[in-house]
């Protein structure tokens, strides 16, 4: 027997713990430059905007992607008459749709904290 594997949980604890980090990092930023901004900071702003639509995007497809694989892999195992191994594919579509925001938040804030 397998032990299951929650990845949709991984991804929402990373989520968790390295949010708030970026969002203080960018709000200190976007405070000490607001009466002047400086190119650095309006290029933080402009980037911060695009990966959220990047990631959405991403995210969309995704979980897309994971659910016509679980819609595929029940329908053949119902044509096929073979049992699928005991799975979670509600992890499997949560966690797809987590993978963007999560990569990014990642890399966000080991950006930041340089």
């Amino acid at each position: 027997m397998t032990i299951p594997t929650y990845r949709a949980a991984t991804a929402m604890t990373t989520l968790a713990m390295e949010a708030p980090f970026v969002i203080a990092s960018r709000l200190t930023e976007f405070w000490m430059t607001a009466a002047s901004p400086t190119a650095s900071s309006k290029r933080e702003a402009s980037q911060m905007v695009t990966e959220k639509l990047q990631a959405m995007g991403e995210s969309a497809v995704a979980m897309n992607q994971a659910i016509v694989k679980v819609a595929m892999e029940t329908t053949m195992s119902a044509m096929t008459g073979v049992m699928r191994s005991c799975h979670n594919d509600a992890d499997d579509v949560l966690s797809a749709a987590l993978h963007p925001y999560s990569r990014r938040v990642t890399a966000n804030g080991k950006r930041l904290s340089r």
